[in-house]
C-alpha cells in the first residue's frame, strides 16, 4: 500500500506531463488551421463533453449549495484553462515542443516556488531553500541548450 501512496503520484504526474505535451502539440497543428481562440473553444467543448461523460458514469453533478462556501478564486480554472490552451497553442507553434514547453515547465516551476513558499491558496506552506534554487536554476541552464 505505501507504494502505490508513493510512486502513484509520480506515475500521474507523469502521464499528466506526457498528456500536456501532446495536447500542446495537437492544438498547435489545429491552431495553424482554425486559429487559436478557436482551437480554444474546441477544446473547451470537446472537455465539457467528455467531463460530462465522466460525471454521469463515475461522478455526481455537483449541488448548488455545495458551491456556496468555495472560494472565488476557485472558479478561475475556467479562465487560466482558456489562457492555457491558447498560450501553449500558439509557443509550440512558435518555438517547437521541446524549446516551447521548457519554457512552460520553468514558469510552472517558478510560480509553484514561490505559492509554497506563502502557502498560497490553501497549499501547505514550504519555504524556498538553496535546493529549490539551484534546482531552478538547472532548469534555466536546460532550456538554454534546447534554444534553436
Amino acid at each position: 500500500m505505501n507504494f502505490f501512496k508513493n510512486f502513484l503520484p509520480i506515475i500521474i504526474a507523469a502521464v499528466s506531463g506526457m498528456a500536456m505535451t501532446f495536447q500542446g502539440t495537437f492544438n498547435s497543428a489545429l491552431g495553424k488551421k482554425i486559429g487559436v481562440i478557436e482551437t480554444s473553444m474546441i477544446v473547451h467543448i470537446v472537455g465539457l463533453i467528455i467531463s460530462i461523460l465522466g460525471v454521469i458514469f463515475w461522478g455526481r453533478f455537483p449541488k448548488i449549495e455545495m458551491l456556496k462556501d468555495v472560494p472565488y478564486y476557485s472558479f478561475l480554472g475556467g479562465i487560466l484553462g482558456v489562457l492555457i490552451v491558447v498560450g501553449v497553442a500558439y509557443t509550440i507553434s512558435k518555438t517547437g515542443a521541446a524549446f516551447g514547453i521548457s519554457i512552460i515547465l520553468i514558469a510552472q516551476l517558478l510560480t509553484a516556488v514561490i505559492l509554497d513558499h506563502f502557502g498560497i491558496f490553501t497549499l501547505e506552506r514550504i519555504p524556498i531553500n538553496l535546493t529549490r534554487v539551484v534546482g531552478t536554476i538547472l532548469m534555466l541552464i536546460g532550456a538554454r541548450f534546447l534554444i534553436k
